[in-house]
């Protein structure tokens, strides 16, 4: 009898051991999912023209390519191959990543977070941001670059400069290392957005701001695309004038 009970318990051991080593060869073999964002919060905000109205930026739904268009990073393996990184993701989709970025960087930038002028009898205008990204590739260990066709439209499009940005940045190995090369891309080119945000308000601010509907075809906007400082190509895909026919 006690022979019996010492074998029965020997077999509850040695299940409950196996139990426990399974579980634990489970959790070692569950592969750990990392997040990443193209936000930052670092760097003040910039007023260089302090006659500017209040202003109120609304950066349109970004297109991206459809390859890239999931939370997955995904990278080059060769010019004709990409792998999805399943445990390696976007902390939300890549369109709304590069979205949300540049949203923050160019309000930031332009002043517009402290646009409160609504309810004191002004009307406030609206900069509209079109971005259609061409290209946002990932080399690990090399580069990765990002070729953009972006816009700023003012009172409701009644003038608008469209310009076409290719940043690329070097990157080491390691996935954190591309995600930080392409957000030194996205600041560059919020950054140039927010120059642009800048031009059309300080123009704005010489003349009286007209609401959607109002004549534009006095005081026409002369703009150009901003030029990156580092050597990263910016092409001019149109100049800023009013709209015909209002």
């Amino acid at each position: 009898m006690i022979a019996t009970q010492t074998r029965s318990s020997r077999t509850m051991v040695r299940t409950l051991v196996s139990v426990v080593g399974l579980a634990l060869l489970t959790a070692c073999a569950t592969p750990v999912t990392r997040f990443y964002t193209l936000e930052t919060d670092a760097g003040p905000a910039i007023a260089k023209n302090t006659t500017s109205p209040a202003l109120r930026i609304d950066v349109r739904p970004v297109n991206v390519p459809a390859a890239v268009a999931r939370s997955q990073l995904v990278v080059q393996i060769n010019p004709a191959q990409v792998q999805v990184l399943e445990d390696d993701r976007w902390s939300s989709a890549l369109p709304d990543e590069i979205r949300d970025a540049i949203a923050t960087r160019v309000s930031r930038q332009a002043g517009a977070s402290a646009a409160n002028a609504v309810g004191r009898g002004e009307e406030v205008p609206v900069y509209q941001v079109g971005v259609d990204v061409q290209r946002f590739e990932s080399w690990p260990g090399s580069h990765v670059l990002v070729d953009v066709v972006w816009s700023v439209s003012r009172s409701a499009g009644l003038e608008t400069l469209s310009c076409h940005s290719v940043v690329s940045e070097p990157v080491s190995g390691g996935y954190q290392a591309i995600v930080d090369g392409h957000r030194h891309a996205i600041n560059a080119i919020a950054d140039q957005i927010g120059e642009v945000v800048r031009e059309f308000a300080g123009t704005a601010a010489d003349r009286p701001f007209r609401p959607s509907g109002a004549s534009s075809r006095t005081g026409m906007t002369t703009l150009s695309c901003p030029q990156f400082l580092d050597g990263a190509q910016t092409a001019v895909e149109g100049a800023a004038a009013p709209r015909s026919g209002v």
